[in-house]
C-alpha cells in the first residue's frame, strides 16, 4: 500500500485543486462571502486533510516519515510564528492595530501558550494550529495504514478497515470529543477533536486515491452542488470548525457536506485542467503553503494601505477584522494571495543568493 502513482495530469489537477482550496481559505478569513452553497468553511480545512492521505507515502519508514513530519512542519511552524510575531511586534511600535506579545513569561509557557490557544491567542498566524493538528494526523494516519498493511494482506478488506478507522475518528471527533470541548473548554479535548477530525478526513482521502481523479467530473460537480443546494435548504449546509471544535450538525451531515464540497472542487480542477494549462493558478497551488501562512499579514498590509487614504481605523484591525467595502473584496483576496507568494519568492531567491554574497 504505497503512495500513488500519479500522472502529469492528475498532478495538475492537484495544483487545481489546492490553488482553489487556499483561494478558498483565504476567502473565509475576509469579510463578505460570495458563496451561496460553495461556503469555504464547509469543507476547505477537511479539503488538505484529505489531499494529505491522497498522497501518503507508506514506502518510508516509521523514522523517517516522523523525522520528515519534524522537519516540514513543526520547524516550520516554529520558525514562521517566532517571524510573525517579531514582524507584528514592530507593527504594532508603529501602527495602532491589536497585539498580544506572544511571551509568556518562560519558555515553556511561551511554547504551550499558541497550542493552548488553537494559536488564536493574540496571534495573526492562528492558522497555525492546522499545520500542528496536521503534522500530528499524519503521524497518526501513517502508523494506522501501516498497522493494517502489514496485518491485512487482502486489499479490499485493508481499504475497508482504513474506511472503517476514518469514520470512526470522524464520529468520536465530532460527536463525543467535540461537545466535551464546548463543555469544559480544555484545551486538550479540542487538540483531540482536531487530530481525530482531521485523521477522518486524511484516512478518507487515503481510501479514494484510486477513484477521486475518475469520480471528478462535470456530473459530479452537478451532483455535488445539487446536494448542497438541498442542505441549504434545509438549513443543513454549516461550517465545519475544526479550529474550534464546533460541529453543529453533527458527523454524519458535516461530512457529507464536507465531501460534497471536496468533490465539488476536484471537479473544478479536473475540467480546468482539461482544458488548459494555467501556469498562474498552478503556481498559487505550489504556495499553498506559504499563502495558508502570510495571507493574515497581506490584509494588515492593506489595512494600512487604506489608513494612509484616511478610509480605515487602524484601532478595529484584528486577525479576522479588516477593512471592508463593496470594492475591496477583489482587492484584499487578490493581494491576499499574491504578496505571500511575492515574498516567498523574495525569501528564496534571497536564501538562495547568500553563499554567492559571502564569497
Amino acid at each position: 500500500m504505497s503512495s500513488p502513482k500519479i500522472s502529469n495530469t492528475d498532478s495538475l489537477v492537484l495544483d487545481y485543486v489546492k490553488a482553489l482550496g487556499i483561494i478558498a481559505v483565504v476567502i473565509g478569513h475576509y469579510p463578505g462571502d460570495p458563496f451561496t452553497f460553495l461556503k469555504p468553511y464547509v469543507y476547505h480545512m477537511p479539503l488538505f486533510f484529505f489531499l494529505g492521505g491522497l498522497l501518503l507515502n507508506t514506502r518510508r519508514s516509521v523514522a523517517s516519515h516522523a523525522l520528515g513530519i519534524v522537519k516540514k512542519h513543526l520547524f516550520y511552524i516554529a520558525a514562521v510564528y517566532v517571524l510573525i510575531a517579531l514582524v507584528f511586534a514592530i507593527l504594532h511600535q508603529l501602527y495602532p492595530i491589536a497585539y498580544t506579545s506572544m511571551w509568556r513569561g518562560s519558555l515553556l509557557n511561551s511554547v504551550l501558550y499558541p497550542i493552548e490557544q488553537s494559536f488564536h491567542g493574540g496571534s495573526y498566524f492562528f492558522v497555525g494550529w492546522f499545520l500542528f493538528a496536521y503534522a500530528i494526523a499524519s503521524l497518526l494516519c501513517f502508523l494506522v495504514v501501516l498497522l493494517l498493511d502489514k496485518t491485512v494482506r487482502h486489499t479490499s478488506v485493508h481499504y475497508s478497515l482504513v474506511l472503517s478507522a476514518a469514520l470512526l475518528m470522524g464520529l468520536l471527533g465530532m460527536d463525543v470529543i467535540g461537545p466535551l470541548y464546548q463543555a469544559n473548554k480544555i484545551f486538550y479535548y479540542n487538540l483531540l477533536s482536531q487530530v481525530l477530525v482531521g485523521s477522518s478526513f486524511f484516512l478518507l482521502g487515503y481510501c479514494a486515491k484510486g477513484f477521486i481523479f475518475k469520480l471528478a467530473g462535470l456530473y459530479s460537480f452537478v451532483g455535488s452542488f445539487v446536494f448542497l443546494y438541498l442542505m441549504q435548504q434545509y438549513d443543513a449546509l454549516q461550517p465545519l470548525v475544526i479550529a474550534w471544535s464546533k460541529y453543529s450538525l453533527g458527523f454524519a451531515r458535516q461530512t457529507l457536506t464536507a465531501l460534497a464540497g471536496i468533490v465539488a472542487i476536484f471537479s473544478i480542477a479536473k475540467i480546468l485542467a482539461h482544458y488548459q494549462n494555467m501556469a498562474a493558478l498552478k503556481k498559487i497551488g505550489q504556495h499553498s503553503k506559504p499563502i495558508m501562512s502570510y495571507h493574515i499579514l497581506a490584509f494588515v498590509l492593506l489595512d494600512i494601505v487604506f489608513s494612509w487614504l484616511g478610509l480605515w481605523d487602524l484601532h478595529h484591525t484584528k486577525a479576522l477584522n479588516h477593512y471592508y467595502s463593496p470594492f475591496t473584496w477583489p482587492i484584499y483576496i487578490g493581494l491576499g494571495v499574491a504578496i505571500p507568494m511575492l515574498l516567498h519568492n523574495l525569501f528564496t531567491r534571497a536564501k538562495r543568493n547568500l553563499p554567492v554574497l559571502a564569497t
